[in-house]
């Protein structure tokens, strides 16, 4: 059976008529090109439309089970052809249509010029070079300007740390603390010895009271043990020791029956903020009031403290306030506190606040420092040199590449666009897409290479 191919050519020409051709009019020199490449693509479309319908038909015919068995060879072929040609047309209206959109986004080409990209270009590879030697300048006066802090660094730290160490605050507290309670120290004035007479019992107190270990044969436990007693006294008698006493007035004034190691005003030990909880005569210590005790011990000898105070005894208050009234002067209207005992507390107090300072001068030089070190290593609007010298060097090591790209396009279009006229015309999409895509990048790094050369004229000053 003999197929006449007259629907077909109906097809063609109700398509060619029903559509329009809607290039753009814009008034730049490829608009023709856009036109004609816009004809072409729906002739190209309706071409495709043809095979499409031809190759669905070539099918029903195939499907009909009274196709002649001796044709069904030759239609089969035919409808491959006409399925490949669909698809090579469809293909071709695609790559036409990229064409035109590349076309659209060509800047206007009076503006920008062959002689412009290659003024842009000239000198570009000097200034990259001039960058680069600039940044590795200022690489190299980084580098020694970080070495010479380090340096400095090193020997402020040094030097500091020394300084801490020479304090050996824990030997001396050890020493002041142990004078404290020695009764055979030779040089001790008549005050001293007092104190070192009547200390031992508070001491001893304090020990049985918090479950602390007295041994006598250690002398650093002994050491450690008696800020505790001291702190204990200093509490005991809190308003003496915090020189407020005359400011409490008469009725204000604690009575020396409620005093307590505490220091709680009223006496009201078990039901004041010192005491978290108890068990039975066990009272065990808030966060505050064992922050009382056991901050000077961590102070001074940091993990080697030996003791932390944490529980209380208070069967032990008693002997405690026994022992703290033996180290008191009784008067007509109260009890007069040791003052050797706060001033024991005073040395304390001192040799901690030097090495606070100490502590502190060492954190000081090693954040001045960090402040130093990352001042030097900043480059400011300097540091632009390292991307727009990279840039401009490569930009220019490739701009012959560039600039014959720019040729080749531009040449390629100009030829498409004086061949559009022809009726025998057949489009490059491809090249004209490509072309396209060339130009406008070209475009955009010739502004890129003004804005690098810009760049570097000012960074280079």
């Amino acid at each position: 059976m003999k197929l006449k191919r007259i629907i077909g050519i109906g097809v063609v020409a109700l398509a060619t008529a029903g559509t329009s051709l809607q290039a753009e009019v814009i008034p730049d020199k490829f608009a023709p090109l856009r036109t004609a490449l816009a004809r072409e693509k729906q002739e190209t479309i309706v071409g495709a439309e043809d095979a499409q319908f031809w190759a669905e038909e070539y099918e029903k015919i195939l499907a009909d089970p009274e196709t002649d068995t001796q044709e069904r060879l030759a239609l089969r072929k035919t409808l491959i052809q006409e399925q490949a040609r669909a698809k090579r047309l469809r293909r071709q209206a695609a790559q036409i249509q990229a064409a035109i959109q590349s076309l659209r986004r060509i800047p206007d080409q009076d503006a920008f010029t062959l002689t412009q990209l290659n003024d842009a270009y000239q000198g570009l590879g000097d200034l990259g070079a001039r960058g680069r030697a600039a940044w590795d300048q200022l690489l190299a006066n980084r580098d020694a300007l970080v070495e010479t802090i380090k340096m400095e660094f090193e020997a402020a730290l040094a030097e500091s740390t020394a300084l801490y160490e020479d304090l050996e605050t824990a030997e001396r507290a050890n020493q002041l603390l142990l004078d404290a309670i020695d009764t055979n120290r030779l040089e001790a004035t008549d005050a001293e010895f007092h104190v070192a007479l009547k200390l031992p019992s508070i001491k001893s107190a304090v020990e049985l009271g918090f479950r602390i270990s007295g041994k006598t044969h250690d002398r650093k436990v002994q050491a450690h043990t008696t800020p505790a007693a001291l702190i204990g006294y200093s509490q005991y008698f809190w308003d003496h020791y915090a020189g407020v006493r005359d400011e409490l007035g008469e009725k204000g004034v604690p009575s020396d029956r409620t005093r307590n190691i505490f220091g709680v005003a009223d006496g009201g030990v078990l039901t004041s903020d010192a005491i978290a909880e108890n068990q039975s005569n066990f009272y065990f210590l808030s966060d505050g009031a064992k922050e009382n005790f056991n901050r000077k011990i961590q102070a001074i000898w940091g993990s080697e403290g030996n003791i932390a105070v944490s529980r209380w005894d208070q069967n032990r208050a008693p002997r405690f306030a026994r022992a703290c009234r033996g180290l008191a002067t009784p008067t007509e209207q109260a009890l007069v506190p040791n003052q050797q005992v706060f001033e024991l507390l005073a040395g304390i107090d001192t040799l901690i606040e030097e090495r606070k300072e100490a502590a502190w001068a060492i954190q000081e030089v090693r954040a001045k420092y960090e402040i130093l070190l990352a001042e030097a290593k900043n480059f400011g609007d300097k540091v632009a040199l390292s991307s727009a010298h990279y840039n401009a060097e490569i930009w220019a090591r490739n701009s012959k590449q560039s600039i014959a790209r720019f040729e080749a396009a531009h040449q390629l279009i100009e030829t498409e666009l004086a061949g559009s006229a022809n009726e025998d015309w057949t489009p490059n999409a491809k090249g004209i897409a490509a072309s396209a895509q060339v130009l406008s990048k070209t475009h955009n790094r010739f502004h890129s290479v003004l804005e690098v050369k810009k760049e570097l004229a000012v960074l280079l000053q």
